[in-house]
């Protein structure tokens, strides 16, 4: 849960690991205090995998929740668009920042999503912070798209994914579960049209 709202002082661990997606591995630096700081985290992969397959490649792309920067690294690499990638632990962020050096890739500190006009969102929602805090995400990751653009979200089937998809239809949004992958649901939201 320390790795979520805290950026309180937890040991230094220097660590790495490595993940191979889309036919390339990519290395990563990692330490204690951060979310999964030793591996891919699972939702991560089936969210990256849908993504990499479904969506159009188009930027500006926004990594909300980028943790020690997985997705950024890898959307900025293959789509070679910018990406906009925010954590609310600065330790993540600073590895985050790290990790993507070399890549067209902003990473800020910040309890909310920055910036508008994303055509690509993606988040795997920080459950553990309670259902206040994802709903605010959410919202606010709808309000930062551009008007073609779509939201992304990896949630686990168990941890109120159909509540969520009803929250965000009650927003305005199409959603539609477009994979289901070891108990995780990908969800692609979208606004509704304003015009008629």
């Amino acid at each position: 849960m320390s790795h979520y709202y805290t950026n309180e002082e937890t040991p230094d661990v220097p660590s790495s690991f490595s993940f191979e997606l889309a036919g390339r591995r990519f290395p990563m630096k990692s330490n204690a205090g951060v979310f999964s700081k030793d591996k891919l985290d699972e939702g991560t992969r089936v969210l990256l995998e849908t993504v990499l397959q479904e969506a159009d490649g188009q930027g500006p792309v926004l990594d909300m929740g980028c943790g020690i920067g997985p997705v950024a690294k890898v959307i900025a690499s293959l789509w070679q668009v910018p990406v906009t990638a925010v954590d609310v632990n600065e330790k993540a962020a600073g590895l985050a920042r790290e990790n993507t050096g070399g890549l067209p890739v902003t990473v800020l500190v910040a309890d909310g999503v920055q910036g508008q006009g994303y055509a690509n969102i993606l988040i795997n929602p920080p459950i553990r912070t309670g259902k206040e805090t994802v709903y605010r995400l959410l919202a606010e990751c709808v309000q930062a798209l551009k008007e073609q653009g779509v939201l992304w979200i990896v949630m686990r089937k168990d941890h109120g994914v159909k509540s969520a998809m009803k929250h965000l239809e009650d927003l305005g949004c199409q959603v539609q579960r477009v994979n289901r992958d070891k108990g995780f649901w990908v969800l692609k939201v979208s606004r509704e049209s304003q015009t008629d």
